[in-house]
């Protein structure tokens, strides 16, 4: 399957805790002024870290700038160390999007997991934490170019397609794509020693949109910069 570049802007959100791993939410509207929700869900069972992105937003989507196309997070214990991740499996139903057809499932729980040229889906990079945006892993259908070193550019990732969408597609700018249709669940193995506790509260989402946002700290919040960002409150 072929994938179409998507380049990111990107949300800042952080963590709230709950009984079962850790649930990350944010909420705001896009750079279309369409309302969004994207969430995260990280747990750790033994050796095996599971990360559940999910496109909840309260409307279906209507421009790339409300897919969901990448997620960085950080897993950092008290003596300042991190787990060395291996990227297992990426699954998701892909469906084919259209805007005059009911969206049509093309594969249920498909493998979405990108490591080799040509893959262009799903990619797991290690982060330099002490670059933007300052987190140690990241996992994205998107090159990212203004977050080098930290991005996905490359012969890896090469699209659009895949990025996760809500409801039915009834746009002609998404006409046509692959997508995956409103979760994805992602595995790695790596993390023995390692604990929900360890999951840094610092986390973001990117979209699907023109152009590259970048991700600035500040000593309460993170800030970002460029077109259709949001700036969101830590939640607790």
């Amino acid at each position: 399957m072929r994938r179409l570049i998507i380049v990111l802007t990107a949300i800042i959100v952080f963590a709230m805790q709950a009984h079962a791993g850790v649930l990350l939410e944010a909420s705001g509207v896009s750079s279309k002024g369409v309302d969004i929700t994207f969430k995260a869900e990280l747990s750790i069972v033994g050796d095996v870290l599971t990360i559940v992105l999910t496109n909840d937003s309260p409307v279906y989507t209507l421009n790339p700038d409300e897919t969901l196309g990448s997620f960085y997070f950080d897993i950092v214990n008290d003596l300042g160390e991190r787990p060395t991740l291996t990227y297992v499996s990426a699954i998701g139903d892909v469906y084919l999007v259209s805007k005059t057809a009911p969206d049509s499932l093309v594969e249920a729980d498909a493998d979405i997991m990108a490591v080799v040229p040509g893959d262009n889906s799903w990619q797991f990079a290690t982060m330099d934490e002490m670059l933007i945006p300052y987190l140690g892993f990241g996992i994205g259908t998107v090159g990212n170019s203004n977050l080098s070193p930290n991005n996905f550019n490359g012969n890896i990732v090469n699209g659009s397609d895949y990025s996760i969408y809500k409801g039915e597609i009834t746009t002609q700018n998404l006409n046509g794509k692959l997508l995956v249709k409103e979760t994805a669940t992602f595995t790695f193995t790596g993390v023995t020693g390692f604990t929900e506790d360890d999951i840094a509260e610092e986390f973001a989402f990117g979209l699907g949109t023109a152009p590259d946002s970048l991700l600035t700290p500040e000593p309460a919040t993170l800030v970002l910069l460029g077109i259709g960002c949001l700036l969101l409150r830590k939640r607790k």
